[in-house]
């Protein structure tokens, strides 16, 4: 019994028409609702060699069909079942791939930190951002993953999984742009945020792999892990090579091409002292580019770094804030919290 498939069979039951027993008369005195969900079902694929399946979605739906209960976040937070299923329509700040390096890029697991106007007018400690973890056996299609990756935007996300505080994506999710016309059909608070986004500010609440808001003071420098390297400014790929034509100039392996204006990157990490967990080690990783107007630490890193050869002690005591960042770890002993500087979609 796969539970993310039975979860499905079971918020799907009962039928919305009654059930007919087969091979019998279809009277509507042996029509009933009062059954068990079914503990078994059919999972169709497509025929070996075959690329695609055709839907014919001018089809009318079976009266059987039951459409997804839509929610919002807040409410989904709130359930206290396990492998629930639920839909929900939110808007995507940030996109991260899990870091096992090890495995294919397309069997990573991906994490979308996402919000809706339930959570950004919610009162804490209920968080203004939740991560939703899209598993490898979620599959995306090209035009979400292409939206994805050049800017914030709104998406459905039909059929996802919601059980032991976390909200997952599995092979039977779908996310969508576009909005169903079965949202107003189940009465779903579908209200779009006016408002700029809110992410919650660093505190004793903050748990390891969520974003955050943080403002400080610089009180150190780790001079060892500062760097800069170049990258290449079409596709970002930060390992050039010298162009066997021309040693005078970079050239990108994965483009391929000669880069004739390489990004510079750079890296560091300070240590901040912020007044909303004044009893921790913050530690913030700042990895940046140049052509990026970022305000924060990015001026900081960019200072010493620079030809000008800045003293680290320019920098001490410089407030910064507010910044967006992804919580690496955040534990109370040691109480240590390691952030990493983020630029949201």
């Amino acid at each position: 019994r796969a539970l993310g498939l039975f979860s499905l069979i079971d918020s799907l039951w009962p039928p919305v028409a009654p059930v007919k027993y087969p091979g019998q008369s279809q009277d509507s005195a042996l029509m009933t609702t009062d059954l068990p969900a079914p503990s078994f079902c059919y999972i169709l694929t497509a025929h070996s060699g075959e690329i695609q399946v055709e839907v014919d979605e001018e089809e009318q739906l079976s009266s059987l069909y039951q459409p997804p209960a839509v929610r919002g976040l807040k409410e989904i937070l709130q359930i206290s079942g396990c492998n629930e299923r639920c839909s929900f329509w939110a808007r995507v700040l940030y996109r991260r791939l899990q870091t096992k390096h090890s495995a294919p890029v397309d069997q990573r697991e991906i994490w979308l930190f996402v919000t809706d106007s339930t959570l950004q007018l919610a009162a804490h400690p209920t968080p203004k951002v939740v991560a939703v973890s899209v598993a490898a056996s979620c599959v995306l299609s090209a035009e979400i993953t292409e939206a994805l990756g050049v800017a914030s935007r709104f998406v459905f996300f039909k059929d996802a999984l919601w059980g032991n505080g976390r909200i997952i994506c599995v092979e039977r999710t779908v996310l969508l742009l576009q909005k169903p016309l079965l949202c107003s059909a189940a009465g779903a608070d579908l209200s779009e945020l006016t408002a700029p986004v809110g992410l919650d500010e660093l505190d004793s609440t903050t748990q390891t792999n969520s974003i955050c808001a943080l403002r400080g003071t610089v009180v150190g420098v780790n001079e060892r892990t500062a760097f800069s390297w170049p990258a290449c400014d079409r596709c970002g790929n930060g390992k050039l090579e010298l162009c066997p034509q021309d040693r005078g100039l970079l050239y990108c392996s994965q483009c391929p091409a000669v880069v004739t204006s390489p990004v510079l990157k750079m890296q560091l990490e300070v240590f901040l002292s912020c007044p909303s967990r004044s009893q921790s080690t913050v530690q913030v990783k700042v990895r940046h580019a140049v052509s990026v107007a970022v305000v924060g630490l990015f001026v900081l890193i960019k200072m010493l770094l620079s030809p000008q050869s800045y003293e680290v002690q320019s920098v001490l005591g410089k407030e910064v804030g507010l910044l967006s960042c992804y919580v690496h770890a955040a534990s109370s002993r040691p109480d240590r919290v390691a952030l990493e500087e983020i630029v949201l979609l």
